[in-house]
């Protein structure tokens, strides 16, 4: 690798300064770089061996959004809290990190991602990619939501709680986790349904092969708005007689591993630091 794109999230403390130090790092192994703050432009994007984030996992996750459809990997350096995504967590780790990836010794995990559409009327209102997790809830706090999910078109169940999550495998360890739902190897292919807080002991997550399309759709007649979420980021509006569509999506987040390591070690190291 020679050219990156470098991304910091511009509200945490110190991001220009590892920014600049960042660069300066690139430059002096005779890399290419370019930066930007938030989000990024995928209408001027140059061409570039990778993106590196500096922030916390939601700065990775919407990066991996914004330019996953042009197959460019992805890394990140956690400035945040938890970083499950982050690679690198220590100041002292960023040499190393730029000597392997200018070095091209490093190697790429796919993580599948989930496609979203909303169905009004048959016709399709919008569709959003995401690398986490898909939520359908309500607008209003303290409200409940009934809903109908069917799998392949048979119907699964109808759900009465504050919320659906439908999750990737990497985003199994986010939200879903949060929810009660199981924690599944980021590189495998499933989609997780769980739902938040449901109104019934009976109403358990349920693992499916990311092959199956899921429908959800409404059965109560209130004014109340829902909406859905992705990523904790992006999100729609919906009306009561939408349905929404999820699959898996046609387009995946490569994500730069430095080095191969246990996903097990991972998940013991953070939640150690939880």
């Amino acid at each position: 690798m020679k050219s990156f794109f470098l991304v910091g999230n511009s509200e945490k403390d110190g991001i220009k300064k590892a920014l600049f130090n960042l660069e300066n790092k690139i430059k002096s192994k005779g890399g290419v770089c370019y930066k930007s703050y938030g989000y990024i432009d995928t209408n001027d994007f140059p061409a570039v061996d990778c993106v590196i984030t500096l922030g916390g996992d939601g700065t990775l996750i919407r990066a991996a959004r914004d330019i996953s459809h042009l197959g460019i990997p992805i890394i990140g350096i956690n400035m945040g809290h938890m970083g499950y995504l982050t690679s690198i967590n220590k100041a002292g780790d960023i040499k190393n990190m730029v000597d392997i990836l200018i070095n091209d010794e490093y190697f790429i995990e796919k993580r599948m991602m989930i496609s979203a559409t909303v169905m009004r009327d048959g016709k399709e209102i919008r569709t959003l990619n995401a690398l986490n997790e898909a939520v359908i809830t309500r607008l209003e706090r303290l409200k409940t939501i009934r809903c109908n999910v069917y799998i392949d078109g048979d119907f699964l169940n109808e759900y009465s709680s504050d919320g659906i999550i439908v999750a990737t495998p990497t985003g199994s360890t986010a939200y879903n986790l949060s929810a009660g739902g199981p924690i599944i190897e980021p590189s495998s292919k499933m989609m997780l349904i769980t739902a938040i807080c449901p109104h019934a002991l009976s109403q358990r997550s349920i693992v499916l092969s990311s092959s199956k399309v899921i429908r959800v759709s409404f059965n109560d007649n209130l004014k109340s708005n829902r909406e859905l979420v992705v990523d904790g980021d992006e999100s729609v509006i919906l009306e009561n007689k939408d349905v929404i569509e999820l699959r898996e999506s046609e387009i995946y987040a490569g994500l730069i591993k430095l080095k191969k390591g246990s996903f097990l070690d991972n998940i013991r190291n953070k939640m150690n630091r939880i």
